[in-house]
């Protein structure tokens, strides 16, 4: 599973930003919490099977804080609760409860949650919840959702769905009058009531699993996303699911067993639903790669083969790669690894190359990456086409080999291209650093004289050009004067 599954590139962005302002992440057995510097300190959870995130700032699910607190993770940051869990086994009654006393003070939701169970008439929540709504109800349903009945859960659920859009907006009315300090009004609308609904769902089906009220569930839609979660639960009424449930719905819950039935797998796959095995191959390769077979589907076997590194496969079957790309939303991601495949094992085919380099901007190729690609390709016109100025910094290596087919060509294009110089300098620094490579003192001279106009007032990148590229540019009485050692 990849974050970008889960999260926006701009939510990406700026959780990178938040690494240092995660002050611990604690992991617990597939979860990890931790808490996280921002305009407050936030509570922050991710589930590392799916990496959904749960946060206590007014975002709520997938913020920029559980990216931080993920890439953190990942990093090897991290504490893991495993032996600390273990040592509870053997505390004593009264160990525990000092234990539990000594956190009180930090947990204060314990006390008001074990409060609300305890004073609130369960009998008649339900309508209570409907005659007197308002944000503390949110805070009162949540509490009590355990001890609720089956029926009294469903009847929350539905009033929840038919009014969503009437409670979201009376939540949020009442924090605008209360000057409610909202970082993210307009993205947080109903994240309060989204969180009660969603816990809601999950007691509905625990308890229809506890009181065998399968049939009740399995009919409701808004609860099938939940069902096919926790489809392993669920094997032994495998008949009714597939009976109420929709084809693709279905596949899905197929997908999720732990030991499912290819051959059942093949007859639910069509074309309209094929992207749901490309979903699964990260988090089940082994599976998704025997339905490729089976299907004899030439181009998820190669996406199978791209996550699995191998070479052979790639190869042989990289006629489906434009496909898989459409399809495949991670490949890309990939691509990378692919390239150090091809050059770990000294393979060279310009076709291939070409296609992987058209793929650059996504794929973030390395500097000696770029170069094996670009190295293989012998069409001076290709190259210039791929070649964008705007990453100029990430880009000599199509430069250079631009001028190794023909320098004569990549100097007039250099020339007949002037928004090349007109740029901050730090894009223009590293084109300097091409054409000391390719060019003589005089060329460069001409260069700079002939484009005078861009040298004359940015200190910058004179000094710049000075330290990096050893050429001195400085006026005297209005002359442009061009040194180069």
């Amino acid at each position: 599973m990849k974050l970008g599954n889960r999260y926006s590139k701009e939510i990406i962005e700026r959780g990178e930003e938040y690494l240092d302002s995660v002050k611990y992440c604690i992991k617990i057995g597939n979860f990890i919490y931790g808490s996280v510097q921002g305009s407050r300190t936030y509570k922050t959870e991710v589930a590392l099977d799916s990496l959904d995130g749960d946060c206590s700032c007014p975002y709520g699910t997938n913020c920029k804080h559980a990216v931080a607190l993920y890439l953190t993770y990942q990093n090897g940051n991290l504490s893991d609760a495993e032996s600390f869990i273990k040592g509870l086994d053997i505390l004593s009654k009264s160990e525990l409860k000092e234990l539990l006393l000594s956190k009180l003070q930090d947990n204060p939701d314990w006390i008001i949650k074990h409060n609300l169970r305890k004073k609130t008439n369960k009998k008649d929540f339900v309508k209570s919840f409907k005659k007197h709504f308002s944000s503390d109800k949110l805070t009162e349903a949540e509490a009590i959702l355990p001890n609720l009945s089956f029926e009294n859960l469903l009847d929350l659920q539905d009033y929840i769905i038919d009014n969503y859009d009437d409670l979201a907006e009376k939540v949020n009315e009442e924090k605008e009058n209360s000057n409610y300090d909202y970082e993210y009004w307009e993205e947080e609308y109903d994240g309060e009531l989204s969180d009660l609904h969603q816990k809601l769902v999950e007691f509905i089906v625990k308890k229809s699993l506890e009181n065998q009220k399968i049939s009740e569930v399995i009919k409701r839609i808004s609860l099938r996303d939940e069902i096919i979660k926790n489809a392993n639960s669920f094997l032994e009424f495998k008949k009714k699911i597939e009976k109420q449930f929709t084809n693709d719905e279905y596949l899905r819950f197929l997908l999720v067993l732990k030991n499912p039935d290819v051959s059942e797998i093949k007859s639910r796959v069509n074309a309209s639903n094929k992207e749901l095995l490309y979903e699964l191959i990260e988090e089940k390769t082994k599976l998704i790669k025997n339905i490729a077979h089976i299907l004899r589907d030439k181009t998820l076997i190669f996406s199978v083969a791209v996550h699995e590194n191998d070479f052979n496969t790639i190869v042989d079957h990289f006629d489906k790669f434009e496909r898989a790309l459409k399809i495949d939303y991670d490949l890309t991601e990939k691509l990378s690894d692919v390239v150090n495949l091809l050059m770990k094992n000294k393979f060279r085919d310009q076709e291939i190359a070409k296609k992987l380099l058209l793929e650059y901007e996504d794929a973030k190729y390395e500097t000696k990456q770029l170069r094996f690609l670009a190295s293989q390709i012998t069409d001076y016109g290709f190259i210039k086409d791929v070649f964008n100025k705007d990453q100029i910094e990430t880009h000599i290596e199509l430069l250079e080999r631009m001028s190794e087919i023909d320098k004569k060509r990549t100097l007039q294009f250099i020339k007949n291209k002037n928004d090349l110089l007109n740029r901050h300098w730090s894009y223009i620094i590293p084109l300097f650093g091409f054409l000391r490579k390719i060019c003589n003192k005089k060329e460069i001279e001409k260069y700079v004289r002939e484009n005078k106009d861009f040298f004359r007032t940015s200190s910058h990148l004179k000094k710049h050009l000075k330290e990096e590229c050893g050429i001195f540019i400085s006026q005297r009485e209005g002359t442009l004067l061009v040194e180069i050692p």
